[in-house]
């Protein structure tokens, strides 16, 4: 009896630390496609500078600042400034087959006006295209 008891015992050890596995279900970089990446934006006289930095994950197709969105805050609603919109063809924006992309762009802004400014990093490869976007507020200098 006593050997019936000391073998299930010990078979109850063996299967509770056979399912004891550790098991990583979180990717230790941001993407498949992104590895690090930074955004932001600093007033100054006349304009903001926005700047951006992506780090692919590996050789990219293409990588960079997908778009940067201006809006002014007119009669308490946010209305997008068309002529400051940037998208990832205007230069400066992206680069093709690299590791990294890092730039600062300038936008036109008006003293004592409301801004809001998004930012959308991307980085593209064959596994696919992933972005990181945020959003700023200033106050035009």
């Amino acid at each position: 009896m006593k050997i019936k008891k000391f073998l299930s015992t010990v078979l109850s050890v063996i299967c509770v630390v056979a399912l004891c596995v550790p098991v990583k279900a979180i990717e230790s970089r941001a993407s498949a496609q992104i590895a690090a990446y930074a955004m932001q934006v600093n007033p100054h006289s006349g304009y903001f500078s926005v700047f951006f930095s992506v780090t692919a994950a590996g050789e990219a197709d293409k990588l960079g600042c997908e778009s940067i969105y201006v809006y002014k805050m007119v009669d308490f609603d946010w209305e997008l400034v068309k002529k400051e919109t940037k998208r990832e063809n205007d230069p400066g924006m992206s680069i093709k087959n690299d590791y990294d992309y890092a730039n600062s762009i300038h936008c036109n802004s008006e003293a004592g006006e409301a801004y809001k400014i998004e930012v959308t990093i991307f980085a593209e490869n064959s596994k696919g295209r992933d972005t990181r976007s945020q959003v700023f507020y200033n106050i035009g200098e």
